[in-house]
């Protein structure tokens, strides 16, 4: 393969559009509205994500995560399987991981342990005393 041919292969790749899948066409109502917050609060952080955006993002998602699990139906609070219907736990999911990855994309992890911190300065030395004399002493002159 030439860098020609590889070029226009690259361009035919990159320029395709993929069709939505099956996730995401069988969402119930309450995820459809769920990702809608979620997706605009990940949408959003991703034009100019910083640390303390992105964290505060996972923080909003996950709470209000727990906030919609507490007022659906119980059908549909601890729905981990996809079999049915895919529910809010997996468009949490989805969202936390791409918040995740924009997370990675701002400070990748380290590849190697960092060296030990160097040990403490030791105290500074106190002086001595011997003993202190009040008065005159006897046979000095």
């Amino acid at each position: 393969m030439n860098e020609q041919e590889f070029d226009r292969l690259w361009r035919e790749s990159t320029a395709a559009t993929f069709a939505p899948t099956e996730e995401e066409e069988n969402l119930c109502s309450y995820a459809q509205h769920f990702a809608v917050f979620a997706e605009g609060l990940v949408r959003e952080e991703a034009r100019g994500p910083t640390h303390i955006g992105v964290n505060q993002k996972m923080l909003l998602v996950t709470k209000k995560c727990f906030e919609w699990r507490a007022v659906v139906p119980t059908g549909h609070r601890d729905r981990i399987s996809k079999r049915s219907h895919t529910c809010i736990f997996h468009v949490f999911e989805r969202l936390f991981m791409q918040l995740k990855a924009l997370e990675l994309s701002l400070a990748p992890p380290m590849l190697f342990l960092p060296p030990p911190p160097s040990p403490p300065a030791p105290p500074p030395a106190t002086p001595e005393y011997l003993g202190i004399t009040l008065g005159e002493v006897l046979g000095e002159e």
